[in-house]
């Protein structure tokens, strides 16, 4: 059986909620800004943890590579379905934190603390003694970045890069070097911008250097490059949304086991895009549930298209 790897950072996600509009802020002193918060929550998050709930809920047993400090205590889903044996815990130190301040209008303003995730580089892929499928390496340590995707290119896995907030982080060189190994991108369109600024690559550049390319424009829709022919995913309109954070999260853990099992990449996408419509109307990441069969009856009500999830692929 090939597994699915996930590089990534493990941190606490503290959510606040400001009932005013940040549009409507002093702009002049908006760095000596002061708002009360109505709402305050802490739970387990990094995207990692949100992608791994997700395919739990999928029935997969998927490997991690992240550093967390002697605060971290991972939740019993994931203790039950996921391979943590390569986890890094850094003793005396904290885990990631990220601090999300939204406000009535779905405005966002987020605040990242790496914390023990600067010990990334402790956590090593050449550890990994399972046989591989495919793998995303995301925000983390930037140097283990690179050394991750260097080993899976090596070994000719195949793997998916999201950069997202390191993207700005990094320098140009250390972009070009990663665009020049991985072999899928996945972003959404404000990254997908400042990769393409970053690298100054224009867009046929970009279509032209990957074989897929996935763009999200966060709840309205998504964009499929195959080859560099674009295909458009419409999102699903969903009554009583709660938050759409996590949404992004979700639609990962679909496409890594769509791709997994072999599925058209354009079905994996509106996988995706289901399982991401009933994240939002959960308060938190991992929170919500769902049955395939449920699953089955959504893809063909909003998509036509009829899948078996009970009839996985074997290896």
């Amino acid at each position: 059986m090939k597994h699915i790897l996930v590089s990534w950072s493990t941190a606490y996600d503290n959510l606040l909620h400001f009932s005013g509009d940040f549009s409507e802020m002093d702009k002049e002193h908006i760095l000596n800004m002061s708002i009360v918060s109505d709402s305050f929550e802490k739970n387990h998050g990094g995207t990692w943890a949100n992608i791994a709930y997700n395919v739990s809920l999928l029935g997969e047993e998927p490997i991690l590579l992240s550093s967390v400090g002697d605060d971290y205590d991972f939740s019993e889903v994931l203790k039950e379905k996921w391979n943590l044996q390569y986890v890094h815990r850094e003793n005396y130190m904290h885990s990631a934190n990220s601090v999300i301040i939204s406000d009535k209008n779905d405005n966002r303003m987020t605040i990242f603390h790496p914390g023990a995730m600067k010990h990334a580089s402790a956590s090593k892929v050449s550890y990994v003694q399972e046989e591989l499928g495919i793998a995303i390496v995301s925000a983390n340590d930037i140097i283990t970045m690179i050394e991750h995707a260097r080993w899976l290119k090596e070994k000719k896995v195949p793997f998916f890069i999201d950069p997202a907030q390191q993207i700005s982080q990094m320098t140009p060189d250390q972009l070009k070097t990663l665009i020049d190994l991985w072999d899928y991108l996945i972003a959404n369109h404000y990254e997908y911008e400042e990769i393409k600024q970053k690298a100054a690559m224009s867009e046929e550049d970009i279509l032209w250097e990957f074989e897929i390319v996935i763009i999200t424009y966060w709840d309205q829709w998504s964009h499929l490059f195959t080859n560099g022919a674009m295909q458009h995913i419409p999102a699903i309109q969903t009554e009583d949304i709660d938050d759409t954070t996590w949404a992004w999260d979700a639609y990962r853990a679909w496409v890594l086991l769509g791709m997994i099992e072999w599925w058209d990449i354009k079905q994996s996408c509106q996988l995706w895009t289901v399982l991401s419509s009933y994240c939002i109307i959960a308060p938190w990441s991992q929170q919500h549930h769902f049955s395939l069969w449920g699953v089955m009856e959504d893809m063909k009500h909003h998509y036509w298209v009829e899948v078996d999830l009970y009839d996985k692929r074997k290896y």
